[in-house]
């Protein structure tokens, strides 16, 4: 009877925070196979392959950013357990404070370097591809400010439990971007109308404009809506050097964490580039199929983060393992129905990109790999760091993922995929024998306990 109810409390908690960020997530990953599927039609595979190559680039930007995000919601939610509103809205000011002022820079460095350092990094790719990536790598670093501090918003948000608001902006910014997609990629003539086809040019206007009213209608909720940590006063954003240097201790590690795992993704990118067109297509198609499969699995690392962040603030540390090891239980079930379902559907989905023959063939390779792997390995690799980094153990993470992605993930996509001459496949197995070490790695990490004693002091 005790162990029911145990079973039925944690399953309510943790589908309050769960569900909302999965109906988050799917709408990006739905949108994002959408985008693609759009970009193919109006400008053509070499267009897909230029965002996938741009991607790369985001990603490992994007990294710069996770400090603050998850600096954030650490901070946040361990305050939040603790009942302390006021450190809580004077960390939320402090993280929005710093995500304006780095996304600034960074946007102000893309705008004039797009060119040299997209010729840098793929001296070797097709020129049709290159203008391409250098037309959608300007248009889209415009939204960096922008979404920096959405993002940075919708992380303060989630640290203080509400996953609900993030997820309704999301989904309406989604659909808008896919009707914006639609009108500026493809064009519209209808009597007075005429909209011409923009291209991949328009897939960037159309996020630019689509982020920009999702940071716009989050700043408004933070600020007049929110019930427990409502930024409404000048002096949350006053330079707080402590609380900054709190935020940062706890997100740095991830963002380096980040930044040097999307360093690999990016050489990984660049070992394909070398390939071949349909490789580089064979990626970017495999990588937006995986990134809806991964929907449950982000979703319950950042709740297993703002749960563990709560229970460490109220004092609770022996409840952390457990509510770990439900949340991954949790997680292979939902990847093992997601993935057999995708398995199913692989047909219908590949021939929505519009494949040529070499791509589809070497999607029905890779993919199926991916599949097989994500229930078995992803949780315990993506996971059950989450924990970790709740607790305020980060560094451990960071070398972990950094000694994984650069010793494991691309050394086996250069052995494999190019020394080897396995191409695309061995990139992918690459991948997974990288998640099955940091898996491991993290697994003995929370089961031995090395964690305890870090929280916010």
């Amino acid at each position: 009877m005790i162990a029911r109810l145990e079973f039925k409390n944690r399953s309510k908690e943790l589908l309050r925070i769960t569900l909302p960020m999965a109906a988050e997530h799917l709408s990006m990953a739905v949108i994002g196979m959408a985008s693609a599927m759009l970009v193919s039609t109006g400008a053509g595979e070499y267009a897909v392959s230029a965002i996938g190559m741009v991607d790369s680039i985001f990603n490992l930007i994007f990294a710069l950013f996770s400090a603050l995000t998850v600096g954030g919601v650490i901070v946040v939610s361990q305050y939040m357990g603790r009942e302390d509103i006021l450190s809580a809205k004077a960390a939320g000011g402090q993280a929005v404070l710093l995500a304006t002022v780095f996304s600034t820079l960074v946007f102000i460095a893309l705008m004039f370097g797009a060119r040299p350092l997209l010729g840098a990094l793929y001296p070797g790719a097709d020129e049709n591809v290159m203008d391409a990536a250098i037309t959608f790598l300007i248009i889209v670093s415009v939204s960096f400010p922008v979404f920096a501090l959405r993002e940075t918003i919708f992380g303060l948000m989630r640290g203080t439990g509400d996953t609900f608001t993030p997820m309704v902006i999301s989904i309406a910014t989604n659909l808008l971007n896919i009707g914006l997609g639609f009108l500026l990629i493809l064009g519209l003539n209808l009597w007075i109308i005429n909209i011409p086809p923009m291209g991949i040019a328009g897939a960037g206007i159309a996020l630019l404009i689509t982020r920009t009213i999702g940071a716009v209608a989050g700043g408004w909720y933070i600020t007049f809506k929110v019930k427990r940590i409502r930024l409404n006063r000048i002096k949350y954003f006053r330079p707080n050097i402590s609380i900054q240097k709190t935020i940062l201790r706890l997100g740095m590690p991830t963002s380096v964490e980040s930044g040097l795992f999307n360093v690999g993704a990016l050489i990984i990118q660049v070992l394909i580039v070398s390939m071949s067109t349909a490789a580089i297509a064979t990626h970017a198609i495999g990588s937006s199929i995986m990134g809806f499969v991964n929907v449950p699995g982000n979703a319950l690392a950042t709740a297993l983060m703002i749960l563990v962040g709560q229970r460490i603030g109220r004092g609770n540390e022996d409840d952390v393992i457990p509510t770990m090891k439900f949340t991954l239980a949790a997680g292979a079930g939902a990847f093992a129905i997601v993935c057999l379902s995708v398995f199913l559907l692989r047909g219908v989905l590949f021939g929505l990109f519009s494949p040529t023959v070499d791509t589809l063939g070497y999607l029905n390779v890779v993919v199926v790999v991916a599949l097989i792997a994500t229930p078995l390995l992803w949780p315990a690799s993506f996971i059950a760091p989450a924990a970790l980094r709740a607790s305020g153990d980060v560094v451990f993470p960071m070398i972990v993922t950094i000694i994984s992605m650069l010793g494991v993930r691309v050394v086996l996509s250069f052995v494999l995929g190019v020394w080897l001459g396995w191409g695309i496949l061995g990139v992918w197995l690459g991948m997974t024998a990288d998640w099955a070490l940091r898996g491991t790695c993290f697994w003995i990490r929370l089961l031995r306990g090395k964690w305890r004693g870090k929280a916010i002091r």
